[in-house]
C-alpha cells in the first residue's frame, strides 16, 4: 500500500503531472491516506472555519466541507494499536524527532509494511528504510 503524506494530497489535487504518472502504474486500492494526514487537513480548514471573521466564515464552511468530500474518494488507514506500539517505539529511538504526526505515518508504514509517499522525504529518512519512501514528485516512474 502506498500512503500519501498531506503534501501529495495537495499536489493530487493540484493534477501534478508526474504524481499523475505514478497514479496510473498502480491500482488506485493500493493508495490511502492515513487517517493522521485526515486529521491534519481537517483540522486547517475546522480551524479556519471556527476562527473565520464574518466576511469569510460562509467561504470557510464551505471549504470545509469541500475537503470532507473531497477525502471520501480514497482509501483511509485507521491508525490502530498496532500502530500505537509502533509509535511508542519510534518515540524512543528518534527523540529528537519534533513533527509527531510524521512519527504516526511513520509508525503505519512500519506496521503495514507500507510506503510512504511524500514530498518531504527528509522528514522520514531517519524513520523508514529507502524502500518504504517514494517521492511521486520530483521523481519521474520508470
Amino acid at each position: 500500500m502506498y500512503l500519501w503524506d498531506a503534501n501529495i494530497l495537495r499536489h493530487y489535487g493540484e493534477d501534478h503531472p508526474t504524481l499523475r504518472l505514478h497514479v496510473q502504474r498502480v491500482s488506485w486500492a493500493e493508495i490511502a491516506i492515513p487517517s493522521v494526514v485526515v486529521a491534519e487537513v481537517l483540522r486547517g480548514r475546522c480551524e479556519f472555519a471556527l476562527k473565520a471573521p464574518p466576511e469569510k466564515a460562509a467561504l470557510a464552511h464551505s471549504l470545509l466541507v469541500e475537503t470532507q468530500k473531497y477525502l471520501t474518494q480514497f482509501n483511509q488507514l485507521l491508525f490502530d494499536e498496532k500502530c500505537a506500539k509502533a509509535l511508542e517505539e519510534l518515540k524512543q529511538q528518534h527523540k529528537a524527532h519534533k513533527k509527531y504526526p510524521d512519527l504516526m505515518i511513520a509508525a503505519m508504514a512500519k506496521v503495514g509494511k507500507h510506503v510512504v509517499v511524500t514530498r518531504n522525504l527528509k522528514d522520514f529518512e531517519n524513520l523508514l528504510p529507502p524502500n518504504q519512501l517514494a517521492n511521486w514528485i520530483d521523481i519521474e516512474p520508470t
